[in-house]
């Protein structure tokens, strides 16, 4: 569809605001992209996670069984690609791509920094969490 303008003037404001509405879809196709590239990523977390039956020959340290088993959202946030990355994510960032308040990614972050899945990333603000590298542990 084409909007034709009787005025040049009046073609820039049309031409912006399609502009705009483009981007936020587009925006809002990369949050639910995100999500689901997570959730996927979830499931297989789940998947390659130890059962409490198997016990391999000899463990690493960040292998070792966890004492309980990790929710659905806390599995989610494991699977954000992010993580892996040398300065993390924030909660903000978290909260985005899952689609969760701030907040609620606040605790989950510091939850998972408890059972040791992930560490603060020392000397930023707003603080950012990764996955614990060798140094780490």
């Amino acid at each position: 569809m084409a909007i034709v303008a009787s005025d040049p003037a009046d073609a820039i404001p049309a031409g912006r605001e399609r502009d705009i509405a483009f981007a936020d879809a587009l925006d809002e196709g990369a949050r639910v992209l995100m999500r689901l590239s997570a959730r996927l990523r979830a499931l297989h977390v789940a998947d390659d996670a130890p059962s409490s039956g198997a016990t391999p020959a000899a463990p690493a340290a960040a292998e070792l069984p966890r004492a309980r088993a990790l929710g659905q959202r806390q599995l989610a946030v494991l699977g954000l690609g992010g993580l892996g990355d040398p300065v993390g994510l924030s909660a903000s960032e978290v909260a985005t791509a899952l689609g969760y308040s701030p907040a609620n990614a606040t605790n989950l972050l510091k939850r998972l920094e408890e059972l040791k899945h992930l560490v603060r990333v020392p000397n930023e603000r707003p603080a950012r969490w990764r996955r614990p590298s060798p140094a780490d542990v």
